[in-house]
């Protein structure tokens, strides 16, 4: 018996356990919610063999029994253990030789003036008769480039030369990504317009200045706290200037010809990133910040909406070390960014959460009349409603029908062309039968979801809302809330300004 849907860990490295579910899986057994585990194969475990001998004997004591689909060893006898042992050394005998292989690659790079991986990059090209990079798709290249040296575009490389100069001078790169997008400007790689997140990572690689940058060993991974505050080794993803210590010259060309210029541009435009604020290192990293994180939405153009601080000058005191609520401002992400979406509306914390909060006490209070609703009900005399054939008898009838259709034409009852006319029909109702089937499985999904969702649920969630903190606020939202879509209008009712969506609504 399947108790879950499978856990997959694919793009992950075995090579290390934090990233992974391998944690989830232990404490599901722990909670003895499963019997057997069922691997694809011994080495998605893990490519660390001491860790994953020690996982495997903590799944044993709990009288867990773990299988492999492709390597079925048994691990409860001698022999089975013995190969499981000498699955995982081979699988860490492949990752070390491929990881080796993978550091003397970069090192050559390296040494070439190249970057760290030979793919497209904002600004350039490779030559004029490969394609362009796309995502998702294999690079091709022809003799010539295969080495990597890109060339500067002709169209993106000047665009590139002046965000460089704007941003070194305190230019405002919200104002010049909204400029892009008036312009048509759309990433060549991705095809999408260049948001401000994405124009400050091509800025930060140095690229366009004539720089490949590469991390000191001492900078490849970084010591995180984990949900439990274990702090953890995990590998250095930030692409920020400063958590780069080699800036070197490349072979390409910069996007700015003089490369004593371009070393100017770059010093101003680090110095000024690095006064940039950064998220705070709080302690509950892995929670969410405010009770309605993730569950604010756009109604006209569909994209989540974002959280915005209001200025310094006009906050008020912070409650329990956390914004005031009346201070903090949700927005669409697209307006926000791109200046496209001019009939969405902002929202405030402080009314989002009283709008929530008299949504859970409509919901919580039965209604006053319910005792006359349930007498009136009880005294009505029932009416005869004609019965229609339900969806799965339609469709067992129509089969029936096929079989009969079959034998008539094995037999020659009927000719072939009379036979295919009525085959039509029968496809045809079978088709109508399927959507309706479908559309009451449908039905019979979300009404029983919003049964589950009665008034004791949201009572529940009214009664914790006082004391819980914004994360803990957030997951109990969760339960009952789906989305919050916010109105546009300056003095509208909270009732009409902000929608909410029950967790249960499709």
């Amino acid at each position: 018996m399947l108790v879950r849907a499978p856990l997959m860990d694919l793009g992950k490295s075995g090579r290390g356990f934090s990233d992974r579910q391998i944690a989830e899986i232990i404490a599901m057994a722990e909670r003895g919610e499963f019997e057997v585990l069922v691997l694809w194969v011994w080495s998605r475990f893990g490519r660390n063999t001491l860790e994953s001998l020690k996982n495997l004997d903590r799944l044993t004591e709990l009288g867990i029994e773990v299988r492999a689909a492709k390597e079925d060893f048994d691990g409860r006898t001698v022999i089975g253990r013995f190969a499981i042992r000498q699955m995982l050394n081979i699988a860490e005998l492949f990752s070390d030789q491929l990881s080796e292989t993978w550091k003397e690659t970069i090192a050559s790079r390296r040494r070439r003036g190249l970057p760290h991986a030979n793919q497209g990059r904002f600004g350039y090209y490779r030559c004029d008769t490969c394609p362009p990079k796309r995502r998702g798709v294999a690079l091709e290249t022809c003799r010539d480039c295969r080495v990597g040296v890109l060339k500067v575009d002709p169209v993106f490389g000047p665009l590139l030369a002046d965000a460089y100069e704007r941003a070194a001078n305190g230019g405002n790169l919200g104002y010049l990504v909204r400029e892009w997008h008036a312009a048509g400007v759309v990433d060549p790689v991705t095809g999408l317009p260049v948001s401000a997140g994405r124009l400050y990572d091509v800025l930060d690689s140095g690229f366009g200045l004539g720089f490949v940058r590469y991390r000191l060993p001492e900078q490849l991974h970084k010591l995180v706290p984990d949900r439990a505050g274990v702090p953890r080794k995990k590998r250095n993803r930030s692409r920020r200037p400063e958590e780069f210590g080699l800036y070197l010259p490349g072979q390409h060309e910069p996007v700015i010809g003089d490369r004593a210029r371009c070393e100017d541009v770059w010093d101003r435009y680090t110095a000024r990133r690095g006064k940039a604020p950064k998220r705070a290192a709080i302690e509950d990293r892995h929670e969410a910040r405010y009770s309605v994180s993730g569950l604010m939405g756009c109604p006209h153009c569909g994209v989540s909406m974002q959280p915005l601080l209001r200025a310094k000058k006009n906050r008020r005191p912070p409650v329990g070390g956390r914004p005031h609520p009346g201070d903090v401002t949700w927005r669409c992400r697209t307006h926000a960014e791109f200046g496209t979406c001019p009939e969405s509306g902002y929202g405030n914390l402080e009314h989002v959460e009283e709008r929530i909060v008299s949504w859970l006490e409509q919901r919580a209070t039965p209604p006053a009349d319910l005792e006359q609703r349930i007498t009136r009900a009880r005294q009505s005399v029932p009416v005869a409603v004609p019965v229609r054939a339900s969806p799965a008898s339609v469709l067992a009838e129509l089969d029936r029908q096929e079989d009969n259709l079959a034998n008539a034409v094995s037999v020659g009852a009927i000719s072939i062309e009379a036979a295919r006319r009525k085959q039509e029909k029968i496809t045809a109702g079978r088709l109508e039968a399927q959507e309706k089937l479908a559309e009451e499985h449908r039905t019979a999904a979300v009404h029983k979801a919003g049964q589950k969702m009665s008034a004791a649920s949201f009572l529940g969630v009214r009664a914790e809302w006082e004391l819980a903190s914004p994360s803990q606020r957030n997951r109990l939202l969760r339960t009952v809330v789906k989305q919050v879509l916010v109105r546009r209008g300056r003095g509208t009712p909270l009732s009409e300004k902000y929608e909410i969506a029950p967790a249960w609504v499709a």
